[in-house]
């Protein structure tokens, strides 16, 4: 099966890290990665991937006319632009990995009728431009993927069918030999006591990751005499109030008196590493689609935190396989955090029960193998629409 991925931005998120994963280990699938000019395709090389590079589309929606207009037009040129390339390479499946992708691969169905199965990685905008969104994929995808189910009933009923398919993560944990090294060396680079209570957050700086509440949980633990140290991994992308987000992040941490116990890393590409140098990860976001961190973290032994919104229930068995609390209740969170530090019991067996739950429902082979079924009986569909449209034209003739 040829299957043309397509991603509409070059930068690198948890939709492109799945992206390559999940690629890197189909069985049966020739995947050629299709994406401008930049971060991804640098990494989907040095995976050994094919690639072709398209022409850059940077526009984000939005509820302005005018510029939801300019997106539109944007979206035109960049779909044709897709489709050229697609019917070039005998693609038999377009895999658009977002919304947006979606839009422009299906854009052009009529002209290179190939199916089109759009990856649901987020809930659609609220408001008319996600409704028209909803509206326009109901008519246009032969199939959609989604990450969770949160996200598969935020996006709603749709004519094409919904396949649930986790995120996999990679299940090679390291050994503890290595684990120590790691802790020794990054506690070392990121200038941390080697024998301090340390957590960690990862993911885009934005303030629906709410790393604020991390901050927060963190000031409380020091003010009772616990110290502990935080490590604020990721950077602001896409959009200008997260970089407004990350310098109020920086103000926070200066009004509480926090900053010697706070590294902001920026982004960094050994997650699992920086999982094992840590203590336990957190994750503070508000309504996560699904959070492929922490089956990252998990997959390496190490505890999480998370927020019980969103995807994360169907990840985590709160008590057993990580902790849950409530989005913004800092108390909750900060008596998490002490339970985890101060019951060793609790904290090995969290983290043999999270490598289990890991390897029985998330592991990478699990989802690529999910993925190209759904890529099977897509060609197989479409080989029998084909069959019928040319008995059709027989019959006229």
């Amino acid at each position: 099966m040829r299957i043309a991925y397509y991603n509409h931005t070059s930068s690198v998120s948890g939709a492109e890290i799945n992206l390559l994963v999940t690629a890197a280990h189909y069985k049966r699938a020739e995947v050629t990665i299709m994406a401008p000019e930049g971060d991804l395709l640098e990494r989907a090389r040095e995976a050994g991937l094919l690639v072709v590079a398209l022409p850059s589309y940077n526009a984000r929606l939005s509820r302005n006319p005018l510029r939801l207009a300019a997106g539109i037009l944007g979206m035109i040129r960049a779909g044709k632009q897709l489709s050229d390339a697609v019917m070039a390479g005998g693609a038999e499946v377009i895999h658009a990995n977002s919304l947006r992708a979606g839009m422009m691969a299906s854009l052009f169905y009529w002209r290179h009728r190939i199916p089109v199965v759009w990856h649901l990685h987020d809930n659609p905008p609220k408001g008319l431009v996600g409704k028209l969104i909803r509206m326009y994929a109901a008519k246009a995808a032969q199939a959609f993927i989604a990450i969770s189910e949160p996200v598969m009933k935020g996006f709603g009923s749709s004519s094409g069918t919904v396949h649930l398919i986790h995120n996999g993560a990679v299940l090679s944990p390291f050994s503890e030999l290595e684990k120590k090294r790691y802790r020794i060396d990054l506690r070392r680079q990121l200038d941390t006591p080697a024998g301090g209570r340390v957590m960690v957050i990862i993911g885009q700086i934005a303030p629906w990751k709410r790393q604020e509440d991390a901050i927060r949980a963190l000031h409380s633990l020091i003010q009772q005499g616990e110290e502990n140290y935080l490590w604020i991994v990721g950077e602001p992308k896409f959009r200008e109030e997260n970089l407004h987000y990350l310098k109020e992040l920086q103000r926070l941490a200066d009004e509480l008196n926090v900053t010697r116990h706070i590294r902001f890393t920026g982004f960094r590409n050994d997650v699992d590493q920086l999982c094992c140098a840590a203590d336990l990860l957190l994750l503070c976001s508000e309504n996560e689609p699904f959070g492929r961190v922490i089956i990252e973290a998990m997959a390496q032994g190490t505890p999480v935190i998370a927020t019980s919104g969103g995807g994360v229930g169907e990840i985590i068995e709160h008590g057993k396989s990580g902790l849950l609390y409530e989005t913004g209740n800092i108390p909750q969170l900060v008596d998490h955090i002490r339970s985890l530090q101060s019951n060793d019991r609790l904290r090995k067996q969290i983290s043999v029960n999270c490598v289990e739950r890991v390897g029985g429902y998330f592991s990478i082979e699990q989802a690529a193998a999910k993925t190209e079924h759904v890529y099977a009986q897509l060609v197989r569909e479409s080989a029998e629409r084909n069959n019928r449209l040319e008995q059709t034209k027989g019959v006229a003739k």
